[in-house]
């Protein structure tokens, strides 16, 4: 495993990280941005779109607005692209679906852990920051409100990267790990694979649909997506 390719890819999700909990939110964090990222680090694009996209399509169906709690996708999504990539520099198959579909299962696992960890060091951060007081003079309170400002963002980014510094390297190995064992269901993994987003996509139709706003809105988008293609 290239070490120096899991360290490049830890620093992307600390950046990414920032962007998308304590920046300008320009939705970079996306698993299906993030992976193309992720190829272009390792050298294999097409596999990590195809995790990123997986993921993706899942994690769309998930809101805050329907009352559950958003995963990490900027650690799943460096995780479960990552893995896949790392694990394909060792088989040399890159048109492997098992592979691939092995590191969607593993990036969904990572979007949860490191959800719960990014709660965990949030509570830790929020406390923290709730201790602020200003000082006396209006330079100080300036100079210590922009650290505050800053060392809360680094904070943020320095947990992910964290988190997908010591969660990449073992989720490649358990890919190869495992793709050695049960390489003969590779036909059952494509199949799943195939048939995962499109399950996302009923998922999602199914929370439109009750929103005749949205659902248009949807519709539209995906008549461009179309053409587009």
């Amino acid at each position: 495993m290239n070490m120096s390719e899991v360290v490049s890819l830890a620093l992307i999700a600390g950046l990414l990280a920032v962007d998308d909990r304590a920046g300008w939110q320009g939705l970079f964090a996306e698993p299906v941005f993030s992976s193309l990222l992720v190829g272009m680090v390792t050298g294999a694009v097409g596999p990590a779109l195809h995790v990123g996209v997986v993921l993706q399509l899942v994690w769309l169906s998930i809101g805050q607005a329907r009352g559950t709690r958003r995963p990490n996708v900027v650690v799943g999504g460096l995780v479960g692209a990552g893995s896949a990539c790392l694990a394909l520099q060792r088989t040399g198959d890159p048109s492997d679906a098992f592979i691939v579909a092995t590191a969607v299962f593993w990036g969904l696992l990572a979007g949860e852990a490191g959800a719960l960890i990014a709660r965990a060091a949030s509570g830790w951060r929020e406390r923290r920051l709730g201790e602020f007081r200003l000082p006396a003079t209006a330079e100080a309170a300036s100079r210590d409100l922009t650290l505050a400002v800053f060392g809360s963002a680094l904070f943020v980014g320095a947990v992910d990267a964290l988190s997908v510094l010591v969660m990449l390297p073992v989720a490649t190995l358990a890919t190869v790990a495992f793709t050695g064992r049960v390489a003969g269901a590779a036909a059952g993994a494509a199949w799943w694979l195939t048939s995962l987003p499109a399950i996302a996509l009923l998922i999602m139709a199914q929370a439109f649909y009750q929103t005749r706003s949205v659902a248009r809105f949807a519709t539209l988008g995906l008549l461009i997506a179309l053409v587009a293609l």
